[in-house]
């Protein structure tokens, strides 16, 4: 038997790839993963992991047991909501929102829960999307509102549903009284965009491309 909070270690190291961020995203030490996955390679009995320059990453067997604890993990998640489904209210429902959609979406929301769903504990996160739909898959998150750009899809997880609720404008934003009339317009002048890696930059900065310069 494998105990499931040492599995869930392990899936997390498949995710993230070091001991830090896995101590990080469970809120222990990194010693104490450390000590834990020692013991869930002694409990395999086969080598889980191996030196990598200064890093550890999985071996063939490490790669496997990270497969099963990924299947442990669901079947554990499927029990539980069975269970939640017996007495509402247990568990909370873990959300995370960009911060454009909790401020548009989130006081509503609560609002009609309260009237009908009146025992379902919500708990909500200002997260960015690519950091919530990451999250999403580890499951610290049940569900995620996130953006999708024009031409930019993002990647589908497996095991998870996506919804589309709803479509906004993108405006381009300039000073009261500019002339400026399109992009090229607009090609020597500094700009504000969202940070690197985000849809919203990787989106902005292709529409400038396409208009013959970068911004």
């Amino acid at each position: 038997m494998f105990e499931l909070r040492r599995l869930r270690m392990l899936h997390e190291f498949a995710l993230r790839g070091t001991l830090a961020a896995v101590a990080d995203a469970l809120s222990y030490s990194p010693s104490t993963i450390s000590q834990q996955l020692d013991q869930l390679e002694k409990d395999a009995a086969v080598p889980l992991f191996v030196a990598d320059g200064r890093r550890l990453r999985l071996t063939e067997h490490g790669e496997l047991l990270a497969a099963y604890a990924e299947r442990a993990l669901d079947e554990d998640e499927r029990v539980r909501g069975e269970l939640e489904a017996l007495r509402p209210g247990a568990a909370p429902v873990r959300v995370a929102l960009m911060q454009t959609a909790a401020l548009a979406l989130l006081p509503d929301a609560l609002a009609l829960l309260a009237a009908r769903e009146p025992d379902l504990r919500l708990e909500a996160a200002a997260v960015p999307p690519e950091e919530g739909l990451f999250e999403l898959s580890a499951r610290r998150f049940d569900l995620v509102v996130a953006e999708q750009y024009p031409g930019h899809t993002r990647a589908h997880r497996d095991g998870l549903t996506r919804r589309i609720l709803g479509r906004d404008p993108i405006r381009l934003a300039v000073p009261r009284g500019d002339r400026a009339r399109g992009l090229r317009d607009l090609a020597d002048r500094p700009w504000v965009l969202e940070p690197e890696g985000t849809a919203a930059r990787q989106w902005a900065v292709q529409q400038c491309r396409a208009a013959g310069f970068e911004p």
